[in-house]
């Protein structure tokens, strides 16, 4: 999935308005897992190289494997998940009123990766890693159009346009009416970003 459909989909799930250390975890650990690739993205727009050598070569070669590996790592989200809330528990003695802050930083994440599991194909990621490199090369894609990639992609603009609407709702704040707007007009920018290059 696109980097604004998994903020979209955590700040469905966990935002709260008045909770802005809460809040901000979630953007944090919905953005984790794609870190790698918007560094990349970013270098190599700063550098000029080639869209093409970019995801096509640099994406699939060291260190860049590594790097979206641990970006993208299950364990990694559950275990930061539970030890915050173990702690947090621990540390309270009672029954905790709302999620700890690293919890939802976790869980965010972890929801990121449960949205790109089923849609990436010779992209797809080792989620299980370290404990394994196994990867699920799935029947759909997120972008690519001989994978229902065209399909795929008008679900998930649908998706992000409700999710935003629920949100614009949620929250009466101009600034975050502003970033949805944005993360809106991303489901149009990208696809014309894409058929530029190509």
């Amino acid at each position: 999935m696109n980097t604004q459909t998994h903020l979209l989909v955590a700040a469905a799930i966990f935002a709260k308005p008045d909770a802005p250390r809460r809040n901000t975890a979630l953007v944090i650990g919905a953005l984790l897992p794609d870190f790698p690739v918007l560094t990349l993205f970013v270098w190599g727009s700063v550098t000029g190289v080639p869209q093409g050598e970019l995801w096509g070569s640099i994406y699939f070669s060291e260190p860049m494997l590594t790097f979206t590996a641990i970006a993208n790592a299950a364990p990694l989200y559950a275990a930061i998940a539970l030890l915050a809330w173990a702690y947090a528990r621990w540390k309270s003695g009672a029954p905790l009123p709302t999620l700890p802050t690293l919890t939802v930083l976790g869980l965010a994440a972890l929801t990121h990766l449960a949205g790109d599991f089923p849609v990436h194909v010779e992209d797809a990621h080792p989620h299980f890693w370290p404990f394994s490199d196994w990867r699920f090369h799935s029947p759909v894609s997120y972008w690519d159009g001989a994978y229902n990639g065209r399909a795929f992609s008008v679900f998930e603009a649908t998706l992000g346009l409700a999710l935003a609407a629920i949100l614009y709702k949620r929250f009466n704040a101009t600034w975050v009416h502003v970033l949805l707007g944005t993360a809106v007009v991303a489901y149009f920018a990208v696809p014309v970003f894409w058929f530029l290059q190509f």
